[in-house]
């Protein structure tokens, strides 16, 4: 399993950094439905409340984590730093503490997003 940190570390990286640009586009185009008017913001905003919305939210969170963990582990590997520890740093650094920011992120948004929303 060690052996396939590295190319699953670069595969996550693109998916995370795709999923990223999609989201910004999405988000750029949520925002220019104020250009059309309060009416229209509203209704595009309307479909952010959806338990699936909600989700997708957790899952936005997890690709930032993701993304942002593995980029400073490739910071760190092209800096020398870590030389021969690189799995473990994968493993420890992005894999575990991605982990737990993501439980200490996640919770709050499923609890009060999806089980009490409004």
């Amino acid at each position: 399993m060690i052996r396939l940190v590295g190319n699953s570390a670069q595969l996550l990286q693109r998916i995370t950094g795709i999923g990223l640009l999609v989201y910004l586009f999405l988000h750029v185009r949520t925002i220019h439905k104020l250009s059309e008017g309060p009416r229209a913001f509203d209704e595009a905003v309307a479909v952010f409340r959806s338990p699936l919305f909600k989700l997708g939210e957790i899952a936005l969170l997890a690709a930032v984590i993701l993304h942002a963990f593995n980029g400073i582990r490739i910071t760190i590997a092209g800096l020398g730093l870590a030389q021969g520890r690189q799995k473990q740093v994968f493993v420890w650094g992005v894999a575990g503490a991605g982990a737990l920011l993501f439980v200490a992120g996640a919770a709050p948004m499923f609890w009060f997003g999806i089980v009490r929303a409004d």
